[in-house]
């Protein structure tokens, strides 16, 4: 099962002499059978976006995520980007950092006179995607799972040093089919994340997180399950 919208080394060998192969995007292997990733039960049972985003008004719910190393580059752009907007106009801000940043992080935000709720993980962060109306966040396999799942509105920063490009590799998966968007980190300047972040609206928003949702995939680990138990019976 390769887990990325490109194969890695092992796999392309491996796919060769194996008798089933599955992937987690489209189009990676030949011959190989597109099931996703396995998900826990939590980022299965969210309701749709059409539910979770009816009724909300007020600003904006900005969701990011570090990781649990923590995205350096996310962490010290994003404050900077925010203070840069109008703060009418600025979003309700959860930010988890990683714990090695969470310091920094919460002095960038005091530097940058701009409130925000900091924390380094997240324990549900299944409910926390789904409470926002916007993730910024990196691009790995099981991020972009998640957020289809969901049903999830996203920017999508890939991590630039990953294997072979391999993220943002997974970010056009959404971001061609109008289903997240993606900003390479070269990119990622406070004065243009403050413009696009002030451009965002949340009916833009609820038909991006629409289009991931119908993008998903949820039955991968019942299908994995079931092969496995095929060919070794």
């Amino acid at each position: 099962h390769e887990q990325n919208a490109i194969a890695g080394s092992a796999n392309r060998l491996l796919a060769g002499v194996a008798d089933r192969v599955f992937t987690a995007f489209p189009d990676v292997i030949a011959k190989a059978r597109w099931v996703g990733n396995p998900l826990r039960a939590a980022f299965i049972g969210q309701p749709d976006p059409e539910q979770r985003f009816a009724g909300r008004s007020g600003p904006l719910r900005l969701l990011v995520l570090g990781g649990s190393l923590g995205a350096r580059a996310l962490n010290q752009i994003v404050p900077q980007a925010l203070a840069l907007m109008d703060p009418a106009q600025r979003p309700q801000v959860l930010h988890q950092s990683g714990a090695a940043q969470i310091d920094a992080l919460r002095a960038g935000y005091a530097a940058a006179g701009v409130q925000a709720e900091t924390t380094p993980f997240i324990d549900d962060t299944a409910s926390a995607i789904a409470n926002a109306d916007l993730v910024i966040c990196r691009a790995g396999a099981s991020t972009v799972t998640e957020l289809a799942a969901i049903g999830a509105a996203a920017l999508l920063v890939p991590f630039p040093a990953a294997v072979d490009d391999h993220q943002t590799r997974n970010a056009r998966f959404l971001a061609d089919q109008g289903a997240a968007w993606l900003m390479p980190q070269s990119e990622l300047q406070p004065e243009r994340l403050a413009q696009w972040l002030q451009s965002a609206h949340r009916a833009a928003l609820l038909a991006c997180a629409t289009r991931a949702r119908g993008l998903a995939k949820t039955s991968a680990t019942a299908e994995l399950v079931a092969a496995c138990e095929e060919l070794t019976t």
